[in-house]
């Protein structure tokens, strides 16, 4: 069988490094790499980012990028300008910060996975510049997984989610799920369980989809298109001067 690639990207939004919500993060990842390393679930991935082994759609290897907010100088951190003109020109003005940098790799992944702790009831300012400044690269989900990992103190859980699924939605991604603990995450054992299986989760589905499209664009290469434009399928959304 053909060996399935599978490129997972995972963003901590959180300007905090090495936190909850990295930690939280880090089991996440863990599920992702016990799919290509072989092990099972609640194995020990180790601290290796990249692996190879027998799946279920096939062979499977999965590569893991990491990116944090917290890596970036102020000045790389340029919020939505609210000009449109990315609606004209199909990128944004802001230029090469680390936002576009985080676009970027989005657009050569197939997993998402967003790290978000709760500020005040929803994502961070650094996390919601991320989603407003998608607006020049819409759709950019296009059919890639994502997966969610929140962290909070207390309340705030439901309408972070809102925000990030309403943005998973207006992006085409398929969501995978998503994980939440309360205080600290070290504390957590069911809660560092249920992200090592999302990452699994989200891993397999990406492997799924890779196989329908394999196979939807080879039946489009032998005239038979409709299979491939049912996965291309955009949401749509219209509503007042705004149609998407």
């Amino acid at each position: 069988m053909v060996k399935q690639k599978i490129k997972v990207l995972a963003i901590n939004t959180s300007p905090r490094k090495g936190r909850n919500t990295d930690q939280l993060l880090d089991e996440v990842i863990a599920g992702c790499l016990s799919v290509s390393s072989g092990a099972g679930k609640g194995a020990d991935a180790g601290s290796a980012y990249s692996g190879s082994a027998s799946g279920f759609t096939g062979s499977v290897e999965v590569e893991v990028k990491r990116m944090g907010v917290y890596e970036a100088a102020d000045d790389e951190l340029k919020f939505c300008r609210g000009c449109w003109a990315c609606a004209k020109t199909g990128s944004c003005v802001c230029g090469d910060d680390f936002i576009k940098q985080i676009h970027d790799a989005i657009a050569s992944s197939d997993v998402v996975i967003f790290g978000v702790p709760v500020y005040f009831y929803s994502v961070t300012a650094q996390c919601k510049a991320i989603m407003d400044r998608a607006l020049a690269y819409m759709p950019i989900g296009n059919g890639k997984v994502s997966a969610t990992a929140i962290t909070c103190g207390s309340a705030g859980v439901a309408s972070t989610l809102q925000a990030l699924q309403s943005f998973y939605s207006c992006n085409d991604f398929v969501d995978a799920g998503w994980v939440a603990t309360y205080g600290k995450t070290s504390d957590k054992v069911k809660g560092r369980e249920v992200a090592y299986g999302l990452g699994r989760k989200a891993v397999r589905l990406a492997a799924m989809l890779k196989d329908t499209y394999d196979a939807a664009k080879a039946a489009n290469a032998a005239g038979d298109s409709e299979l491939l434009e049912d996965l291309e399928h955009s949401n749509h959304f219209a509503y007042g001067t705004h149609t998407f």
